[in-house]
């Protein structure tokens, strides 16, 4: 009995991602939603190419885009400047929230599934940013860029 109740407390407190779709019944934690929030105001800028508004509070930042090493820990600018070369000849289709899940009390992930086309072209692509988010006090910042190629869609 005491072993089936330790598995069941065990089971409730691992970290499981939460998958995001419009009518989820989500938490009410205050640093949930605070994650939330930062997720959505981050595929929201990807989708605008808006790379600066991804760094909302200066602090250093790494890269890993695909056909590079990652990088170092660069600046904010430094950052947005990059991803605005490497998406720079895309046309966004969608930039969707599809996964996040808190690590710790001071560490999250975000899968955003990226939907886009390359100008000049009609096939369909589509990419997973993963960011690494940190907790600092008052909301996410964003600590960590990683692109995933996948597949050409027609």
């Amino acid at each position: 009995m005491i072993t089936a109740v330790l598995l069941a407390a065990a089971a409730a407190l691992a970290p499981t991602p939460l998958r995001v779709c419009a009518s989820a019944h989500l938490p009410t934690d205050p640093q949930m939603d605070s994650l939330l929030v930062a997720a959505r105001r981050a595929a929201l800028a990807w989708r605008r190419h808006d790379f600066a508004a991804l760094f909302t509070v200066e602090g250093e930042v790494r890269l890993q885009l695909p056909g590079t090493e990652p990088t170092g820990p660069l600046r904010a600018a430094q950052a947005a400047e990059l991803l605005r070369a490497f998406a720079g000849g895309a046309t966004e289709e969608s930039a969707e929230v599809a996964v996040v899940r808190r690590v710790d009390p001071d560490r999250a992930y975000v899968e955003v599934e990226r939907r886009f086309t390359v100008r000049g072209t009609s096939a369909w692509r589509s990419q997973t940013v993963y960011l690494g988010m940190r907790w600092e006090g008052s909301g996410y910042r964003v600590v960590e860029i990683r692109v995933v190629p996948q597949a050409t869609l027609h």
